[in-house]
Formats: structure tokens, C-alpha cells, sequence
């Protein structure tokens, strides 16, 4: 009998992804929209739906036996969810139809992962469909956007899935956990060694000459007593196509590309909500690390920018090139003579331990630019697909968890054909705490760009 593939170990962004489903954190999920210039097509979208079961989002959790072991990935074994309403949608209502698929609740320890919904939409005040909207939420612990992506073009093109390994029992399953048990502990141990050498060479060095204390590093727009919200707030979400051409010349005119003109455009846009006023605004550039045939479900790392004021007052995006091209190259490159605590010591502790750490700050502008995907990604639900959004969300989230976060404003950025989809959340409560604002906030920037904008 051939050996069964290896177990599908649970990475650490997985393990905390999913955590936040059963803590007191809200749970993070990913939700892909597209805006289709008629009524939707049911018999596409149930292939669809088939199709994504059969492939790496349809996973589900098997708990470790032994203590120190990661769990394991699992087929869901469940059926998918697809909800293709009757009720159409009127195009006035889009962005809170879309809101409310991503509200919906999602148990991927169980399988119950992904759900996919579509509706017609008729224009303000008209009876006739003029088009169709169709959403898929994903929890973010199943899938990154790359691995999103990748997913969706297997199905919509009926390519090979990645095919999530059936979940071993009986004793080998046992040794097996033992084995990544022990692993974990091994690589703690190292970490241990290292830190031990770490501060013995720290003991031998001549201290530092003794200064004044620094002036804390103090956001001076911070509110020291938070304007009171309604129990019921949510962060606030747009939506809005520009035409392509536009976004890439106005990014040419300044010496930048059109990446380079979503990262300024998101930084210019944290200095008009009142934050950093006339200082460097950090900006988090996610990055995939996803190979060919890749089964992780999140291979995202962080590149950091930080863009200063005077460049963003002169929308100098050669500047921001060149910072940003800087920051990728150094993507995984560890801090010199740092051991930092490693993820599988993290990953170790139980839940009621794990909640007790500090959770890691919101950033304060994360600018997550999809350019644009492959033609499975983009015509996934058939029809003319007029755009394409996507954005991650915070189920739930309320003002005092998103205040102790550190707020910010998370934008993604899709192009489709000739449209460019600009996808802004902001979770910064006190400075933008409403549509309203966040609306006037995303189209006075577009206009200082002389980019014309529709708003979903």
C-alpha cells in the first residue's frame, strides 16, 4: 500500500486566523465581488460552486492529539453554500448587499469555510434587471488572497484542484503528531539557545552612555476621550470603479506606475483623516509567497514603506518607487542579532493564553494591490464582468476593539479590463466613523488625482 500523502499541518497565520472565530477578537474573512453587466447565471455559478468544493478553500480542522503538535488540515466533507436569491438588488444598494454577505458568519474549524450568494440588480427605480452582483467570502484562516485566487481560477477553468490531504487515523496519526510535536519543541529550544547566547553576549558588552528619555512616539491626533458610537457601529466600506487609463496616467505624470500611485493614494488618504498630520505615514504592502502547487493556505509576508509628508505633498511616486521596491527586497530578511520569539512557541499555547497576548496592531494603511489576476479569477461567475472588489473584513469588529488595534484604513486595488476597482475599509472609528466621511475622504482624493470615480 503506498504511503498517504503527509499531513497539512495548520501554519501560524492559519492557527491565529482561525482562533479569532472562537475568541473575542473578530474573525477575519476575505470576499471577492463582481459587478456583471446583466442578470447572474445560475447553472454557472452552481459549476462554480461544485467546482471550489472539490478544491483547497473546502478544508476543515482536525484537532492534534498530542500537546505541542499543529493541528491538521482536513477535506470539509460538507456541502458548499450557494445563495442565489430571487430579490433583486437595487444598484443604490450594492455596497450594504455586499456588506451583508461579508456579516455573515463562517466556522472553518468545521468546515463550513466559504459561502458564495449572487442576486440581480435593477437600477434606482426601474423594474428591469440592468445587471448582477455576485460575492464569496472566505475565512481568512482557509486562504490568503493568493491562495484565493488560485482556487477560483482552478474552478471557473476546470484545472486540477490542490486536493487537501484525507486525514490519517489510528496510530499513525499518533506518531505523526508526536513527530510535529516534537519538532516544535525542537525549534523552541533553539530559539532558546539562541536568545540564552544572545544575552550573555549583552552582559559583556559596555553599557550604553545614559541619555535623556526619548519623547514617546505620541500620535497627536489621538483622542484622549473617544466620541461615544451607536452599540450597533460597524467600520464603514467603499467601493468604487475609476477607468484604468486614468489611474495609470495620473501615476505616469508623477513619475510612478500604478502601484505606486494606490500606495500614495492610501497614505495621502491617512493624512486627510487627521493621522500622522505632517509626518511619514507607514505603509504595510502584503506579498505572496505562494509557489506552483502550493497547498498553504496563507503564504502572505509584510513589506514596509514609510512614506514621508513632503513626498506625499508633492505626489512624488518615484520616490514611493523606489522606497517600495527597496521594501520587497528585504521581505523575510531578519534583523541582525535579533532572536525573536518564534511563531511555533506562539502556536503552541492554548487558546486562554493566546488571548492573553498582545494582539498586533492594526496597520495603518495596508495597501493590498491585485493588479491584474488571471482571466479564471476575473470571469469566474460568467457573464460580462463589468469589475471586480475585493477586500478583507473584520466580522463584527467594534470601535473599542479596533481602537485598542490601532485603527487604520485597509484598502485592496483590482484592475479588470478598463477598470480599475478601488475597495477602502476604515477601521479607525474616531476619525472616520462613518460613510459619509469615509466617501468624502476616498473622492476628494480622487479628484486632487483627476481621476473620475463611480461609487457602488
Amino acid at each position: 500500500m503506498p504511503n498517504p500523502p503527509p499531513a497539512l499541518r495548520l501554519q501560524f497565520a492559519d492557527d491565529m486566523f482561525l482562533r479569532r472565530h472562537d475568541g473575542e477578537t473578530s474573525p477575519a474573512v476575505n470576499q471577492v465581488l463582481w459587478r456583471l453587466d446583466g442578470p447572474y447565471d445560475a447553472e454557472r455559478l452552481r459549476d462554480l460552486a461544485e467546482a471550489v468544493a472539490a478544491g483547497s478553500l473546502h478544508r476543515r480542522v482536525v484537532r492534534a492529539r498530542v500537546p505541542g503538535a499543529r493541528h491538521r488540515w482536513a477535506p470539509a466533507g460538507t456541502l458548499p453554500v450557494l445563495d442565489l436569491q430571487t430579490a433583486a438588488v437595487p444598484e443604490g444598494s450594492i455596497g450594504t448587499w455586499a456588506q451583508a454577505q461579508a456579516d455573515l458568519p463562517l466556522d472553518p474549524a468545521h468546515g463550513s469555510s466559504w459561502r458564495l450568494a449572487a442576486a440581480d440588480v435593477v437600477p434606482d427605480g426601474a423594474a428591469a434587471v440592468g445587471g448582477g452582483i455576485v460575492s464569496l467570502t472566505c475565512a481568512h484562516a482557509v486562504a490568503d488572497g493568493a491562495a484565493l485566487i488560485d482556487a477560483l481560477v482552478r474552478a471557473s477553468t476546470h484545472a486540477d484542484p490542490i486536493a487537501v490531504p484525507a486525514p490519517e487515523g489510528g496510530p499513525r496519526a499518533l506518531l505523526a503528531d508526536a513527530a510535529d510535536a516534537a519538532a516544535q519543541a525542537a525549534a523552541v529550544a533553539r530559539w532558546a539557545q539562541a536568545r540564552a547566547r544572545q544575552a550573555a553576549r549583552e552582559r559583556r558588552a559596555p553599557g550604553p552612555t545614559p541619555t535623556a528619555d526619548p519623547t514617546p512616539s505620541v500620535d497627536p491626533t489621538a483622542t484622549a476621550t473617544p466620541a461615544p458610537l451607536d452599540p450597533g457601529w460597524r467600520a464603514p466600506v467603499l467601493h468604487l470603479e475609476l477607468p484604468a487609463d486614468r489611474v495609470a496616467r495620473a501615476a505616469a505624470e508623477h513619475g510612478g506606475t500604478p502601484n505606486t500611485w494606490f500606495v500614495a493614494f492610501l497614505a495621502r488618504l491617512v493624512h486627510a483623516t487627521g493621522r500622522f498630520p505632517g509626518e511619514p505615514v507607514p505603509v504595510a504592502l502584503p506579498v505572496s509567497t505562494r509557489g506552483e502547487e502550493d497547498p498553504r493556505a496563507n503564504s502572505t509576508k509584510i513589506a514596509r514603506v514609510t512614506v514621508p509628508a513632503d513626498v506625499l505633498a508633492a505626489r512624488d511616486l518615484g520616490w514611493v518607487r523606489a522606497a517600495a521596491k527597496e521594501a520587497y527586497t528585504a521581505v523575510g530578511r531578519p534583523d541582525p542579532g535579533v532572536a525573536p520569539v518564534p511563531l511555533e512557541l506562539v502556536q503552541m499555547l492554548p487558546d486562554p493564553v493566546v488571548s492573553r497576548l498582545p494582539q498586533p496592531p492594526v496597520a495603518a494603511a495596508l495597501a493590498s494591490n491585485l493588479g491584474t489576476p488571471p482571466d479564471g479569477y476575473t470571469q469566474a461567475p460568467g457573464g460580462v464582468v463589468r469589475a471586480v472588489a475585493t477586500l478583507s473584513h473584520y466580522q463584527g469588529a467594534s470601535a473599542a476593539e479596533l481602537r485598542a488595534a490601532g485603527g487604520g484604513l485597509v484598502a485592496f486595488c483590482t484592475t479588470t479590463g478598463r477598470t480599475t476597482t478601488l475597495s477602502v475599509a476604515a477601521l479607525d472609528p474616531d476619525r472616520v466613523p462613518d460613510a459619509e466621511t469615509l466617501r468624502r475622504l476616498v473622492l476628494t482624493e480622487t479628484d486632487g488625482w483627476q481621476i473620475p470615480a463611480v461609487l457602488w
